[in-house]
């Protein structure tokens, strides 16, 4: 049930936040498809973005950086940081990364709002 409203509020976000937006614009259809195409488009950039920082692509990077803060402290720093995970990480990932389920379909539902808005778009 919870999967199901975290769809319906998915499914309407787009299109709610393009009436919206639509409303203090010109009332024409094609004003309306193009507020839709960039609505979709920012959601999809968003969702695109929290699916890769869950995923933990960035991981890495993040290692690296704090790698280099723990190597170029001082020796009392060092010694301070050297129990830190945090500063003084042993691991460079994580074993398992859980990507959750919303951001997923948020993601398909907003791109399938692009594409339509494309297609709608090419058949006027």
């Amino acid at each position: 049930m919870q999967l199901f409203r975290k769809l319906i509020i998915w499914i309407l976000l787009a299109p709610l936040c393009s009436c919206l937006i639509w409303i203090f614009s010109d009332k024409s259809f094609i004003d309306f498809l193009n507020i839709l195409f960039y609505t979709s488009a920012v959601l999809s950039i968003i969702t695109f973005v929290l699916i890769i920082v869950q995923d933990g692509v960035f991981d890495v990077t993040s290692y690296g950086f704090r790698k280099l803060k723990y190597q170029f402290s001082t020796k009392k720093q060092r010694a301070s940081m050297s129990n830190d995970d945090f500063f003084n990480p042993q691991q460079v990932k994580k074993d398992v990364y859980v990507v959750t389920s919303w951001v997923k379909y948020a993601f398909l539902i907003n791109l399938s709002y692009f594409a339509i808005t494309i297609i709608i778009s090419f058949l006027i």
